[in-house]
C-alpha cells in the first residue's frame, strides 16, 4: 500500500451532479433524520454519478493502475470497484459487526473519499468497516465535523501507509496498531496476493543479479562464458542486461507493481 496523490482536479460530474445529490439527501435527512437513523429509510445514492467514467478514469490514472489498498494492477482483467474510504450507506465497527446507519451520505460523491480498488479488497474484505479511536467522535450525520475523527485504518492518501505497514519479503507487517487493523481490514495478506508478490519479488532480485554485469568492462572470455552458461548468445544476453538495468530503475516507482514491497526489500534503490 503506497499514498495516493490526489489531485485538486475533481471531475466534473461531481462537483455538478454530485453536489445536487448531496444536497438533497441533507434535506431529507433533515426532514426526518429518525427514519434514516434506524434505516426505515435509506438514501438514494447514485452509482451513475460517483462512478461516472470520468470519475473512474482519473482515479486509475492517478493510482497508476492500481488497487488503492493491496497494489495489484486490475486493468489487466477490469475487475475494480469506486471504493468510499468513510462508508456511503453505513458502517461497522469491527470486521463482522453490525451495519449501522445512516453512513456517511454526504461524502458518497466527494471527491476526497474516493478511491478505485480491486474488488477483492472492497467487496471481501473492507466493505463497510470504519473503526475509529474514539468512537463518541463517530460523525453521524452532516451537520457533525467527520474531519475531527481520528479512523484506525490507514488512509490511502492522507497517511503514508509505510510509515504503518512494511514488508518481512513479500509478506505484510504491521508497524503499529492502525497498520495490524489496515492489513486484516483491507486482506492485503491473503494467500493469493502473498504469491503474487513472492513471484514480483523473485523477478525484481533476478533483474537485480543481470543489472550488475557492466558488459563494457568485461572481457571476452567473461562473455564467452556467460554465453555458454546462458545458453543464448552474447547479443541476447547484452540486452536482456539493459533491459534488467531499465527495470531495476523503476522498480521503486510508485507506478509499479507493489512498490512498497519492493522499497522495503530494497531500501538501496530508492
Amino acid at each position: 500500500m503506497i499514498r495516493v496523490a490526489k489531485s485538486d482536479n475533481v471531475p466534473v460530474v461531481l462537483t455538478e451532479k454530485g453536489v445536487q445529490a448531496t444536497v438533497e439527501n441533507c434535506r431529507l435527512y433533515e426532514i426526518n433524520p429518525n427514519a434514516y437513523d434506524k434505516g426505515a429509510t435509506k438514501f438514494k445514492i447514485n452509482s451513475d454519478i460517483y462512478g461516472h467514467l470520468s470519475v473512474k478514469e482519473l482515479l486509475i490514472f492517478e493510482q497508476h493502475g492500481k488497487c488503492c489498498f493491496c497494489e495489484a494492477d486490475f486493468t489487466a482483467n477490469g475487475y475494480g470497484d469506486v471504493e468510499h474510504f468513510r462508508p456511503k450507506a453505513g458502517f461497522t465497527k469491527t470486521l463482522a459487526g453490525k451495519l449501522n446507519r445512516p453512513g456517511y451520505y454526504w461524502l458518497a460523491y466527494d471527491w476526497s473519499n474516493l478511491f478505485f480498488s480491486c474488488q477483492i479488497c472492497n467487496q471481501r474484505y473492507k466493505k463497510n468497516y470504519f473503526p475509529l479511536e474514539d468512537e463518541t467522535q463517530r460523525a453521524k450525520n452532516h451537520t457533525f465535523d467527520y474531519e475531527a475523527e481520528v479512523c484506525q485504518l490507514v488512509h490511502p492518501s492522507k497517511d503514508n501507509p509505510e510509515d504503518h505497514i512494511t514488508f518481512n519479503r513479500h509478506v505484510p507487517v504491521a508497524k503499529d496498531k492502525r497498520g495490524k487493523l489496515s492489513i486484516n481490514g483491507y486482506g492485503i495478506d491473503r494467500p493469493k496476493l502473498n504469491t503474487l508478490r513472492e513471484a514480483h519479488l523473485q523477478n525484481v532480485r533476478n533483474n537485480i543479479f543481470l543489472a550488475g554485469f557492466d558488459p563494457t568492462r568485461m572481457s571476452e572470455d567473461e562473455r564467452d562464458l556467460l554465453s555458454r552458461q546462458s545458453g543464448q548468445p552474447w547479443p541476447v544476453i547484452e540486452g536482456l542486461i539493459q533491459t534488467a538495468k531499465a527495470f531495476v530503475a523503476v522498480a521503486t516507482d510508485n507506478s509499479q507493481p507493489f512498490s512498497a514491497m519492493v522499497r522495503a526489500n530494497f531500501p538501496d534503490l530508492i
